[in-house]
């Protein structure tokens, strides 16, 4: 399959690409890197599945100056009606050069390329259309660190002139970050910030879709909303720059991991989850857990597959869920925590009242005891699990609202062993009596993640109507729906039992 021109009705263009990943370098005097190769590898046997075999990936040791180079003239032979995609994923410096596998730190101008040599090479490149993401960024100097565990600077020096040179009418360059900023990578997601929501969107994020395509433009605003939030959420400003211009509209159809993408990723090729629960079996939750469900309900509904083959639900990711009361939300909160349980974490369940707390731990008991799956309550009353809790002996802790700002402000380790948490009713936050007490909990969750703990958060709320940006401020997405699974059938029960 190829891109098309949405002004067309038939492909008119073929694909050729370039993808270039540097993690270790020939001098031991350039940092090294821990995601930049994966970054290359997963866009190109993404497009290599999607668009066919029409790229090249270098990486490591091939990524040479001179092995970029020869590349870069490869490509003088496409035809105008060719789009070309290059992605480089790797340092480079604050004068400007992208950081080759061979470059002498003592000789960057030499033996790096520049970023005006590689403006020079797409002058002479025949295709009207050219895409490059440059998952690097163009601050802090060649050394620079970052004093945190789980994310690496990717340090270069922004510059606009010859960026602004670089793009123009059919050349379009995506930078990871902002003039003054660092890009960064997450051992979390085992890519670059910027080339993780690439991926995410190639594959047909929601906001990207376009008639079951994927639209160029509304993925470069999509890339740039999520790495905004992402870096913000952990006290860091990485915002990604877009410049040039396409003519006309250009889409791509939805990518889909293929074999390449299974022979890079083995762990990550898998399909859709299907509507039958048993649907889940290989996907990390036990045949018991499954079954466990399935006494109650026999498939998934459409908002559940919605969370785990669109917004990763399973994977970790963040979601905000508005949907009426019997829509299955609460179903999409335990698929979130039972994942988390299975990979060896433990869950929060956080709900407004007792009673509720009370409720769904006699729920969870009856059926996730028989799995060896421990729920613990605190709610303030005398049953509280509280020692249990605080050496981390449970699966899942079902808490108020306000027992849980409590604890967490007495023992700030609490949401440092939790993998997930789950926030019950949160349209609470609009109550004026409970909202500012949920607001303040939440907004703790969230400056914890600046020192570490970065638990996923799935929201769940009944409809609403403007959310104020709530879910990015959860660094989350928006899953909302409207229609009620059941009924509502209105009317006056007569002295008799009648009902009219």
């Amino acid at each position: 399959m190829v891109p098309t021109d949405s002004k067309k009705t038939a492909p008119t263009s073929r694909y050729r690409g370039l993808f270039v990943g540097i993690d270790t370098y020939a001098s031991d005097r350039i940092p090294e890197l821990r995601c930049a190769e994966r970054d290359a590898r997963a866009l190109h046997a993404l497009f290599a599945d999607t668009l066919g075999d029409g790229a090249t990936l270098l990486r490591g040791a091939a990524a040479t100056k001179a092995g970029i180079e020869a590349e870069l003239e490869a490509l003088e032979k496409t035809k105008p009606d060719d789009v070309v995609v290059l992605a480089f994923s790797g340092h480079g410096s604050e004068t400007h050069d992208l950081i080759t596998y061979d470059t002498d730190p003592a000789r960057i101008p030499a033996t790096a390329i520049a970023l005006d040599d590689l403006l020079e090479r797409f002058k002479v490149i025949p295709a009207k259309r050219l895409i490059c993401f440059l998952d690097c960024c163009f601050s802090g100097g060649l050394g620079a660190k970052v004093l945190h565990g789980e994310h690496l600077p990717r340090s270069l020096k922004s510059f606009d002139t010859v960026l602004d040179q670089l793009s123009g009418n059919g050349r379009v360059i995506i930078t990871a970050s902002a003039a003054d900023e660092p890009a960064w990578e997450s051992s979390k997601t085992g890519h670059g910030f910027f080339t993780h929501y690439l991926l995410e969107a190639l594959q047909g994020a929601k906001e990207v879709r376009k008639a079951g395509k994927v639209a160029v433009l509304r993925l470069l605003d999509y890339v740039t909303e999520r790495v905004t939030a992402d870096a913000a959420h952990l006290g860091k400003s990485q915002r990604p720059t877009v410049r040039g211009t396409l003519d006309g509209e250009l889409t791509w159809p939805l990518f889909k991991p293929g074999t390449n993408y299974a022979r890079e990723f083995p762990n990550r090729a898998v399909g859709p989850v299907e509507a039958a629960i048993m649907s889940l079996v290989g996907r990390g939750i036990r045949e018991e857990i499954l079954w466990a469900w399935g006494e109650a309900v026999t498939e998934f509904n459409d908002l559940q597959l919605e969370a785990i083959n669109d917004y990763g639900v399973l994977e970790g990711k963040h979601v905000l869920v508005s949907a009426p009361t019997s829509s299955g939300k609460t179903m999409v909160g335990e698929l979130a925590a039972l994942s988390g349980v299975e990979r060896g974490e433990r869950a929060l369940f956080l709900l407004p009242t007792k009673a509720l707390v009370n409720d769904k731990h006699q729920g969870f008991e009856r059926k996730y005891a028989s799995a060896g799956i421990r729920t613990i309550r605190a709610t303030g009353d005398y049953f509280d699990e509280i020692p249990e809790l605080l050496r981390g002996q449970y699966e899942i802790c079902l808490l108020t609202y306000e027992k849980c700002a409590a604890l967490a402000l007495a023992y700030p380790q609490l949401l440092e062993q939790v993998g997930t948490i789950v926030i019950d009713e949160v349209q609470m936050l609009t109550d004026p009596g409970r909202g500012a007490g949920l607001e303040f909990l939440m907004t703790l969750i969230r400056v914890r993640r600046r020192h570490g703990a970065d638990p996923q958060v799935v929201a769940l709320s009944a409809v609403i109507g403007e959310t104020n940006g709530l879910e990015q401020w959860l660094n989350g997405r928006l899953l909302r729906r409207n229609e009620r699974p059941v009924p509502l059938d209105e009317g006056v029960l007569g002295a008799g039992g009648e009902f009219h």
